[in-house]
């Protein structure tokens, strides 16, 4: 008998629309690894899977290379921990999202995942449904800011439009635009 998620893998969605979201998975355990890759339907939930590391330096390597959207990360790794993987690669600009596997449910554990920016701390034995919600959950964030961030360029090419014009008409000077950027707003 197939649990719920194996059967939604067995149905798949033949409109994608948009790319793909890109997913990273380290764990120095290759079952754990294929489990991962197996567990869920990383397509239907708009992820394609990029690469995997055994080890923390390698999967430090491969996370500032290609900046997956989305990394698994194992909190115990040979040559680099998970938890100091995360933390170099934010250092270094990673703004991806994160989720850490660990056996551990040990509260400081989680308490420096936190800190270091991790989105998500899910322990082992990885429950399916959990980690199924978890990347839908990310899904959303994704999708959410790419939203506000589209959003956010189409308002700073309107003012740029509408504060061109008005020096190109004569209705503002490059002066008069300079002091509403420099004056005190009338709150202060």
């Amino acid at each position: 008998l197939l649990s719920r998620r194996q059967r939604q893998m067995c149905i798949r969605d033949s409109d994608k629309g948009g790319p793909m979201n890109t997913v990273f998975i380290a764990d120095d355990e290759l079952i754990i690894r294929q489990g991962i890759k197996c567990i869920i339907d990383w397509e239907q939930l708009g992820f394609e899977i990029i690469g995997e590391a055994s080890n923390g330096v390698d999967a430090l390597n491969f996370i500032l290379n290609k900046q997956p959207d989305l990394v698994l990360m194992d909190i115990r790794m040979p040559k680099m921990l998970g938890l100091d993987v995360v933390e170099a690669a934010r250092n270094k600009g990673f703004n991806g999202k994160v989720i850490i596997l660990s056996g551990y449910t040990d509260f400081k554990y989680a308490q420096a995942a936190i800190k270091n920016g991790v989105d998500y701390y899910l322990t082992k034995p990885i429950d399916e449904d959990e980690l199924y919600e978890t990347v839908d959950s990310i899904r959303s964030q994704i999708s959410k800011e790419a939203e506000d961030k589209e959003t956010l360029s189409t308002y700073r090419d309107k003012a740029k439009s509408m504060i061109l014009f008005d020096i190109l008409t004569g209705t503002s000077t490059i002066n008069n635009i300079c002091l509403l950027y420099t004056s005190p707003s009338p709150r202060d």
